[in-house]
């Protein structure tokens, strides 16, 4: 059972797994015609009847920029619904009316709804899912939707919207090659996809140089203002850890600055305030562990900045690794950055993940980089337990969201 389709209600568990028999591929790209568009077509399309639209596009940083744009937004006085993928525990945060996880009760008229409108057409799992968070959100009366992409830009099923009020695009990394492309700038491009004519691109601070002519030859043929974001250097303390959230706090108060005209609150509060799980997130305090969802080369860098940190402060405290990858992840590009941090290695399986992988394919994978006290475990709380050291060290768990929800179950 995918963990998409995982739900604590057996019911809609049942559900949510059917929609994966009306078409079992993973991904698939059209917006100008299929099934999909029939489907928007029957529910009245509740993409053109939405509240005002912010698209956002990226490889990393969507969910924490997103997550600093609520808590501004909410500051001042507004009421935000959101749509994000994937989700952590339950399917339920996929769709956020008004600052709330959609309830049972709507997800089950809702799922009804569109299995009606669909008639059994071969629509995949996040085409159906997307056109049921169009229609409730477009049915639920709100000042603003934060609206995430899936996969890409220019052919994700999100972006039918034809004019949002803003477009963001965070940073571009490699990931998901094989359906993206195989360089940064045709990554870049297909993000880029999300710009739509006279609507304001904002642009947060890239890695990668060679993505910027990308995004400016492609806001000069859409016809659309970009906006690069430089960091703000003044900013204040931020709900989110680590030397990056710097970035996308100040991509979300670019934004915030041309959709809000008028501000009366405290912007220092609702950055301090911000909160989204699972991205340097403490989860717990003795023994102390970290989790963080970062899975790919240009995410590893972000934890090994926040690694290198802690030795600094601590030099002589063990670093101990937990590591799940998907097995369309690059293991080694993953764990290269994190090395000359940690003390100890422990490959976990991931079989839930929509390319499983096994903890002892990711150290046969990782053999040739000598990483002293490699192992691997079935599960993090094998992991936990055979840990090679227990008086305090430090934890990290990361790789995947697929494993928040088992750490969540320990702790």
């Amino acid at each position: 059972m995918s963990h998409d389709a995982h739900h604590k209600n057996p019911d809609l568990q049942k559900r949510l797994e059917a929609i994966f028999r009306l078409n079992p591929a993973k991904s698939v790209f059209r917006l100008d015609k299929g099934p999909y568009v029939d489907l928007l077509a029957a529910l009245d399309n509740p993409h053109l009847h939405l509240p005002p639209v912010i698209h956002i596009a990226g490889t990393n940083g969507k969910g924490s920029t997103l997550a600093f744009l609520k808590s501004l937004y909410e500051a001042a006085g507004l009421s935000v619904h959101a749509y994000t993928s994937p989700h952590l525990l339950s399917f339920n945060e996929r769709i956020t009316l008004n600052g709330q996880p959609i309830n049972d009760t709507r997800l089950d008229a809702y799922l009804t709804i569109v299995e009606t409108a669909n008639a059994g057409n071969a629509v995949t799992f996040f085409e159906y899912t997307t056109a049921m968070a169009f229609k409730v959100m477009a049915d639920t009366p709100s000042d603003i939707v934060l609206l995430e992409t899936g996969l890409g830009g220019r052919l994700d099923c999100t972006n039918v919207v034809p004019n949002p009020v803003a477009t963001v695009i965070t940073a571009i990394g490699y990931d998901h090659m094989d359906w993206l492309g195989g360089n940064i700038e045709t990554i870049a491009w297909e993000k880029a996809g999300i710009m739509k004519p006279g609507v304001p691109c904002v642009i947060a601070p890239q890695a990668h140089e060679k993505v910027y002519p990308v995004f400016e030859k492609h806001a000069a043929e859409v016809g659309c203002d970009v906006h690069f974001v430089k960091r703000w250097e003044d900013l204040p303390p931020l709900g989110l850890l680590g030397d990056h959230q710097k970035d996308n706090a100040s991509t979300a108060l670019d934004t915030f600055d041309i959709t809000v005209k008028q501000f009366n609150g405290d912007i220092a509060q609702a950055l301090q305030n911000t909160y989204w799980p699972a991205r340097m997130e403490k989860v717990s305090d003795d023994p102390e562990i970290w989790f963080d969802c970062g899975h790919n080369a240009d995410g590893a860098k972000v934890i090994a900045a926040q690694l290198k940190q802690w030795k600094a402060e601590q030099p002589d405290r063990p670093i101990h690794i937990i590591v799940g990858l998907a097995g369309d992840k690059n293991a080694v590009d993953f764990i290269t950055p994190l090395k000359p941090y940690c003390d100890t290695v422990t490959c976990v399986d991931l079989p839930n993940a929509r390319n499983p992988s096994t903890g002892e394919a990711i150290v046969v994978t990782l053999a040739g980089l000598n990483i002293p006290n490699l192992s691997a475990a079935r599960d993090i709380k094998s992991a936990l337990r055979n840990a090679p050291f227990k008086d305090n060290h430090l934890t990290l768990i990361c790789g995947s969201l697929y494993l928040y929800g088992e750490v969540r179950g320990l702790y």
